[in-house]
């Protein structure tokens, strides 16, 4: 006990050389340059959380869309109107359901735009013949080789079973089937209490929470900037799988946004007259209604909207043996359904309502507090780094100051330095007492101005300590090089394992492709991933962008005269001597006829590769 008081010091000391190891291994750098990547993997592991279990896919199909009554609400006026196309999965989930599905789906966070259709122009009675796809259906079949031929099957059959003079335009879109945190069994502790073991399991189309959401909207320039939604037609999926496969078609009342309900409208008791000259074709109904009797009063025209939807339980996943590139599509389809619900989360909120928010919150708090808890704050977060390195100079000195502070505290008793600081501390209190004669000095204003211009050094000394925020500035471009690298190492499995079930490549990989200028006889290389699907040769710009399920930037079909040619005269003289060895000419039949693309491998392994492949795909008919 004689020597309690080197206990603390030297616990510091042997804590702040641990410290200094940490800083000489590089884990204090990591802690900053591995936030990004931690981030990605976090995120990553939440979205993989669905895709923990097959989901077979669902067929969404919506067609055969007219509206009715369909005017402004504020002056009772036609306009130019059109439809989003929407699935919820979470429209009739409450706020627990809600909340509980979003830790198991990520993809369930937002709605998910199918497509829109194309406004007619200004009428009460638009008929919606031109459908076009959202940019997350674009994806899904940019990423997925044979959904645009199921789509377009299925789109047929279900054209064909709405008469041949009423085709209309209609839009499919692939939905994985809905799941939740069930308790499946009861294990059995070894204090013999039951101990629950959740797990997601598949939840029955019959409960699920989802619906096809139609949107009304203007298509004004200025209601871009506001809420430009009319209304919504809101028809749950159970209710689709409840119909079998005879789907659902009629009119729908179109309510206010947000709503939950499903209201058929008034079916026309005849067929729809010749437009009035002076109107549109519903005011000669309202002239008829209102000479029918002189006591009745004019119907309510409500905004109504026809749909006609059809749901198939099962897309790809047949009745035979589960196949890999089932699991696969499942897997690229709820990821890019996350990925949306992920990028409408991060970016949520209006510009003006954010700004007004701001301004309302900044005038709540006040400046003056805010700037008050970020000076306490940044005083914490300064103490702490100045004894873990973070500016090694200081802590240096820190860290000799406390060694020789504990080889005191060590070496003499406790007591006895106690007894001395009290001491001091009596002795400079009583000669400042009765000993201590001011002296009257004159006043120097240069001094005073040198002092405030270079100011307190140990108050310099503590500011030059960093803070948290400093830190992460600091490192930020190292930690964003970090998270890159762990995205391309992430995005390289998920790439290997398309390529491998979905697309069933025979070769793929990086080269360049020869772009020559039509304006000028200029010519250069350009990096393209490529690949050799069946009897297909298919580029992109990176490989990012196939990843990401954008369109590929042309393809050749290996049909009739097609496979590899010689360079020609042209091509060995305007080529340098050091690329003809690795150059391959493919040539089949493109986008505008017959086509050639010259290719650059990185080598030579690559080309043999390359060329071998091309030769199997232009030669064997069964390769598809």
């Amino acid at each position: 006990m004689e020597y309690i008081g080197s206990l603390p010091v030297g616990t510091l000391v042997l804590y702040m050389v641990y410290l200094a190891y940490l800083r000489l291994s590089g884990h204090f750098k990591e802690r900053w340059t591995d936030v990004e990547k931690l981030a990605l993997i976090k995120r990553e592991s939440k979205v993989n959380m669905n895709q923990s279990i097959y989901r077979p896919l669902g067929l969404l199909r919506v067609g055969d869309l007219r509206g009715r009554n369909i005017r402004s609400r504020d002056l009772g006026l036609p306009g130019s109107f059109y439809v989003s196309i929407l699935y919820d999965p979470a429209r009739y989930a409450d706020a627990r359901a809600s909340s509980e599905l979003a830790n198991v789906d990520v993809s369930s966070g937002c709605a998910h735009e199918i497509g829109s259709t194309v406004s007619p122009g200004i009428t009460a009675s638009p008929e919606w013949n031109s459908i076009e796809d959202s940019a997350e259906l674009t994806h899904v079949k940019h990423m997925l080789p044979n959904i645009t031929d199921i789509l377009d099957h299925t789109r047929h059959e279900a054209a064909g079973s709405m008469g041949g003079s009423e085709r209309k335009s209609s839009i499919g879109y692939p939905i994985p089937t809905p799941i939740t945190e069930r308790v499946r069994e009861v294990v059995m502790a070894s204090d013999n209490e039951p101990a629950t073991n959740t797990r997601l399991s598949l939840l029955p189309w019959e409960e699920s929470h989802g619906a096809v959401v139609l949107q009304v909207k203007y298509t004004e320039v200025l209601s871009s900037f506001f809420d430009n939604v009319l209304g919504e037609v809101v028809i749950p999926i159970a209710k689709l799988v409840g119909s079998g496969n005879k789907g659902v078609e009629g009119w729908f009342r179109v309510l206010e946004a947000g709503t939950k309900d499903c209201i058929p409208g008034d079916e026309p008791e005849s067929p729809r007259s010749a437009p009035d000259p002076a109107g549109d074709g519903d005011a000669g109904s309202y002239q008829r209604s209102s000479s029918s009797g002189k006591g009745t009063a004019p119907p309510i025209e409500h905004p109504q909207v026809h749909v006609r939807v059809n749901f198939s339980p099962t897309v790809i996943a047949g009745d035979s043996a589960l196949q890999k590139s089932d699991i696969e599509a499942s897997k690229v389809i709820c990821e890019e359904m996350a990925r949306t619900a992920s990028g409408k989360q991060s970016s949520g909120g209006s510009v003006i309502g954010s700004s007004l928010n701001t301004i309302n919150t900044v005038r709540t708090l006040g400046g003056n507090l805010q700037n008050q808890l970020a000076f306490v704050v940044d005083l914490v977060e300064q103490g702490r780094n100045a004894f873990n390195f973070s500016s090694p100079q200081i802590t240096i000195v820190l860290f000799v100051c406390l060694l020789a502070l504990w080889s005191i505290l060590a070496t003499i008793p406790t007591r006895i330095i106690v007894l001395a600081v009290g001491l001091v501390q009596y002795s400079a209190t009583f000669y400042s007492k009765f000993f201590y004669k001011p002296k009257r000095t004159v006043r120097n204003t240069s001094d005073e101005v040198d002092k405030e211009v270079t100011g307190n050094p140990l108050e310099n000394l503590c500011l030059s300590i960093p803070t948290d925020e400093d830190l992460r500035r600091t490192y930020f471009w190292e930690a964003k090089r970090e998270g890159e690298r762990e995205r391309k190492k992430l995005a390289a499995a998920k790439r290997e394992s398309r390529l491998e079930k979905l697309w069933k490549t025979q070769w793929h990989g990086t080269l360049k492709i020869k772009r020559n200028d039509p304006d000028t006889s200029l010519w250069r290389w350009e990096s393209a991933f490529a690949l050799i699907e069946g009897h297909r040769f298919i580029w992109w710009k990176s490989e990012k962008h196939f990843d990401t399920g954008e369109a590929s930037e042309g393809s050749l079909f290996f049909a009739g005269h097609a496979g590899l040619s010689g360079l020609s005269p042209l091509d060995l003289r305007e080529l340098p001597t050091g690329d003809i060895p690795s150059v391959v000419s493919i040539f089949g039949r493109g986008q505008q006829g017959q086509q050639k693309v010259t290719c650059l491998a990185p080598d030579h392994t690559a080309k043999q590769t390359l060329e071998n492949a091309v030769i199997f795909a232009s030669s064997d008919t069964k390769a598809d």
